[in-house]
C-alpha cells in the first residue's frame, strides 16, 4: 500500500512537471507575438497607457502568461486524464475523455462569446460616462486585469452544462432538483452576472444573464440524459 502511494505521488510529480513544461513552452512561443495580442485586445479602446518604465514589459509578460495558459490548457487536462484513468472503471473511462474535451470547448466558447459579443458592449457602456472635463486615460495593466476578469468569468460560466453532467452522472444532483431550485439559480446567476460585468447599467447585466439562463436550462436537459444513461447502465448490470 505504501509503495503504491509513493508510486502515485511520483507519477503526479511527473505530470505536474510536464504541465509546467507545456506552460513555459507555450508562454515562450506567445511572447514574440504579445505586442500583436495587446493590440488585438485594445482594439475596442484604441489606446492604452503605461505609467511606469517597467509596466510595458510586465504587461507583455502577463499577456504571454495568460495566453500561454489558455493554449496549454488542453495539454494539461490530458495529463490529468492520464493520471486518473488507471483508477477509473470502464464506464467512467467512456465519458471522462468527452468530459475533458467538453470542458476545453465550452471554456473557449465562453471566452469567444465574451470577447466578440459582450466585451464591446460593456466597454462602450462604461466609456459613455466620459464628459468634456472627464476623459478616459486607461492604464494598460488595469485594462487587462479588467479584460481577464470578464473573459475568465464567461469561460467558467460556460462550463455549467459540463459540470452538471458530471454531477448528475455521479448521482450528486438530478434534473428534478435543478428544475425545482430554479429560483435559487436565478439569484445566483444575477449575482454572478453582476460580478463579471462591473457596470451600474441594469440592461447590460440582464443581457449578460441571458446566455447564463440559457446554459442553465441546457444543463437541466444534459442532467436528464446523464441520469437516464446512468440508470440504463445500472439496469444492465442488475440484469447480469
Amino acid at each position: 500500500m505504501e509503495e503504491d502511494f509513493w508510486s502515485h505521488l511520483e507519477d503526479l510529480r511527473k505530470k505536474v512537471i510536464i504541465c509546467i513544461f507545456f506552460f513555459i513552452i507555450s508562454t515562450g512561443i506567445v511572447y514574440p507575438f504579445s505586442s500583436d495580442i495587446i493590440k488585438l485586445f485594445t482594439a475596442y479602446v484604441e489606446k492604452t497607457y503605461f505609467f511606469a518604465p517597467q509596466e510595458a514589459l510586465f504587461i507583455r509578460i502577463k499577456v504571454s502568461f495568460m495566453v500561454g495558459l489558455v493554449i496549454s490548457l488542453p495539454l494539461m487536462l490530458h495529463q490529468l486524464y492520464l493520471f486518473v484513468i488507471p483508477a477509473l472503471t470502464d464506464d467512467e473511462r467512456r465519458f471522462t475523455s468527452p468530459f475533458l474535451i467538453s470542458l476545453v470547448v465550452f471554456f473557449y466558447g465562453g471566452v469567444l462569446v465574451a470577447y466578440y459579443v459582450f466585451l464591446p458592449y460593456i466597454l462602450r457602456m462604461l466609456l459613455s460616462f466620459q464628459t468634456d472635463f472627464m476623459s478616459p486615460l486607461l492604464s494598460v495593466s488595469r485594462y487587462f486585469s479588467f479584460i481577464l476578469w470578464i473573459l475568465a468569468g464567461f469561460g467558467l460560466s460556460f462550463e455549467m452544462p459540463v459540470v452538471f453532467f458530471l454531477l448528475s452522472k455521479l448521482g450528486v444532483i438530478s434534473p428534478g432538483s435543478l428544475a425545482r431550485n430554479w429560483r435559487f439559480a436565478i439569484i445566483f446567476i444575477l449575482v454572478f452576472a453582476a460580478i463579471i460585468t462591473p457596470t451600474i447599467d441594469i440592461v447590460t447585466m440582464l443581457i449578460t444573464t441571458a446566455p447564463l439562463f440559457f446554459l442553465y436550462f441546457i444543463s437541466i436537459g444534459v442532467s436528464f440524459f446523464a441520469v437516464r444513461g446512468r440508470n440504463g447502465q445500472e439496469s444492465q448490470v442488475a440484469s447480469h
